[in-house]
């Protein structure tokens, strides 16, 4: 839940497990909301809305292929496209128009989403997460243990161990990698949005939170890491409806 003042000032964000929380409740107590919005990845149903409805703030529930945004749509089934690539794409879009945009969210899933220099969500791709690939590992094979994601990662694993982990977060990292040096070599000037990266510890900087490298072909790409980018483009899809 986060908490905006205007376009895109973020006065307050929290991280609740579900909205029925007593910290929900009070955080929206807290702040004289003039309207908000809210999505969700999975069915809604009557007892999240009582809650919304409880809060006695006008709300927009946003939905992919249905809700008017700001930039142009372009996937091929929009009603199945997840509220919160298009929202993050969004975000990231509305940070820098006229911009190609490459989005990564790291969570569950892993996601990567584009937005062209003309505001148009081309589409994106979807790969498993940490827990998804660790529980995989163990769950389709007779003898690999379920292990923690936190632990040693070594660059090659001495012990079943951290073969697994290593392999799994390893293998990410050069998933990422690689997806941002294709669209470097196809666009000459990239911005690059992390989001999402909290389990894994993914930074890029630890002291800018954006900078700028060139590839060996001299394209641009600008990297960024964005907590709030899936609230960001909520926030821009509201005022944006509000118009």
């Amino acid at each position: 839940m986060v908490c905006f003042e205007g376009k895109a000032d973020v006065v307050e964000g929290i991280r609740v497990k579900d909205i029925f929380c007593d910290e929900a409740s009070a955080f929206v107590s807290k702040y004289s909301f003039r309207n908000g919005i809210f999505c969700s990845t999975v069915a809604i149903d009557d007892a999240f809305m009582s809650v919304i409805e409880s809060y006695g703030v006008p709300m927009l529930h946003f939905q992919p292929g249905i809700t008017p945004i700001p930039i142009k749509n372009l996937y091929a089934t929009p009603l199945t496209l997840g509220a919160d690539r298009l929202a993050a794409s969004i975000g990231a879009w509305n940070k820098n128009m006229g911009c190609n945009i490459l989005v990564i969210d790291v969570g569950t899933c892993i996601t990567y989403d584009f937005v062209n220099a003309k505001g148009e969500y081309e589409g994106g791709n979807i790969s498993p997460g940490v827990d998804m690939r660790l529980k995989a590992l163990n769950a389709f094979t007779s003898k690999l243990p379920l292990i923690d994601a936190q632990g040693e990662t070594p660059e090659i694993g001495v012990s079943t161990e951290t073969a697994i982990r290593s392999g799994v977060i390893c293998g990410i990292l050069h998933e990422i990698n690689g997806y941002i040096d294709d669209f470097s070599h196809k666009y000459s000037q990239l911005y690059v949005y992390l989001t999402g990266g909290g389990q894994l510890n993914l930074h890029f900087s630890e002291k800018m939170p954006t900078f700028a490298i060139a590839n060996e072909k001299g394209a641009e790409i600008s990297l960024v890491e964005d907590r709030y980018l899936v609230p960001e483009g909520l926030n821009a899809i509201l005022e944006y409806n509000k118009r």
